[in-house]
């Protein structure tokens, strides 16, 4: 039972090893051949590449500059349909396999975690991969070559800059998370140590 137990630990080591590979790969090729491209070609940089985020009318101005700039509007468009299809899964697997190896545990304001937050932590991964890609299917639907009217310009303006702080809550969150449980298990009495 006991090498059961240590097989299945080491299979979920070599997937989340294998996912934090493609996590980097597609993160680099998303910098190095989109963001940059997108920068060089605009000479600003585009909006999801800003960590702190953007406001409504900074949707719009960015959905009339691609409208009368094509070059930037298909690197974009290019990201959304190339490593972007792929991103917020591996990025959401990985969380996840994380938060398998180190196991939620601990405690919250003295008491034990209960079993039905244990539930919403390992969700929030999944919610993150979720409102990822979200944020990906508006952009799809706002930026050329796509030609939404005003009234869906207006709607997902005012949507995307919430859902991307979404994103961002959700995967600050669930980093936070993992290190407390990962500090949690390296400090408890027991001595069992991360994986």
């Amino acid at each position: 039972m006991a090498d059961q137990a240590q097989g299945s630990v080491r299979s979920l080591q070599g997937l989340t090893a294998i996912l934090a590979a493609l996590c980097l790969a597609l993160f680099a090729w998303i910098y190095a051949g989109f963001v940059t491209a997108f920068r060089n070609a605009a000479g600003q940089q585009m909006l999801d590449a800003r960590i702190g985020g953007y406001e409504q009318g900074d949707v719009i101005a960015m959905v009339r500059y691609l409208k009368d700039h094509p070059d930037p509007a298909v690197i974009l468009h290019s990201m959304y349909l190339g490593p972007e299809l792929v991103f917020p899964l591996v990025l959401a697997g990985l969380l996840f396999c994380l938060m398998r190896l180190i196991g939620p545990g601990g405690f919250f304001f003295g008491r034990p975690i209960p079993p039905g937050a244990t539930t919403v932590i390992f969700c929030l991964p999944v919610f993150y991969g979720v409102v990822d890609y979200a944020e990906n299917i508006a952009g799809l639907m706002l930026y050329p070559p796509a030609m939404p009217s005003d009234s869906t310009v207006t709607l997902l303006s005012s949507v995307l800059p919430i859902i991307v702080r979404l994103k961002f809550l959700t995967l600050v969150v669930t980093v936070i998370l993992l290190a407390r449980f990962a500090i949690f298990r390296y400090l408890s009495p027991d001595g069992s140590r991360p994986s």
